[in-house]
């Protein structure tokens, strides 16, 4: 008798499997599918190109080094509150999120222009993973040729400069937490 209702019980379970739990729900359409007239194959060149590695990273004499051959802009791919507190000055705010195929050509719109990527760990040794690492696949698969990471506490020409108030002797800072320069 028990087998008997075992097996009635299965047999209606696996009924309302298949009709129940269906009734009354729509189909949602199916997922669009790529045009794949418009898609081609990766060239080994092209595959390793796109390759998430890192960027080189620069350090201060390099930095200034960069900026004085001319045309570079600096991407600093911090939150819009972090960017307010202290930046490089002439640095351009652009969160990771806003590292679109749409918004990168309005940041910087020669893919040959030299992009130095800032985050928090450019200025100090930070815990958390640094954004610039995040950001630079984005900027590599759009096509930009330099990119570049800045570290200003750790160089290894033995400059350390490791605290805020070194850095702003170095270089031009802004922001809220920026301490104005003493007279000269």
């Amino acid at each position: 008798m028990q087998k008997y209702q075992r097996l009635v019980f299965a047999t209606s379970m696996i009924s309302f499997m298949f009709t129940g739990f269906g009734a009354g729900a729509q189909e949602s359409p199916p997922p669009a599918q790529p045009d794949l007239q418009k898609l081609r194959p990766l060239t080994v060149e092209e595959f390793k190109e796109a390759l998430p590695t890192r960027a080189e990273e620069l350090h201060l004499k390099g930095f200034r080094d960069l900026i004085k051959q001319g045309s570079v802009v600096v991407l600093d791919v911090r939150s819009k509150e972090s960017f307010a507190k202290r930046h490089l000055k002439d640095s351009v705010n652009a969160p990771l999120t806003d590292l679109t195929e749409k918004n990168l050509p309005q940041l910087v719109p020669d893919k040959n222009t030299p992009v130095v990527l800032a985050c928090d760990y450019s200025f100090m040794p930070v815990r958390m993973l640094a954004m610039t690492i995040q950001a630079y696949p984005v900027l590599k698969a759009n096509g930009y040729t330099k990119i570049y990471r800045l570290n200003l506490w750790s160089d290894p020409e033995g400059g350390d400069m490791a605290d805020y108030a070194a850095q702003e002797k170095a270089l031009a800072f802004e922001g809220s937490e920026v301490k104005p320069a003493a007279p000269k």
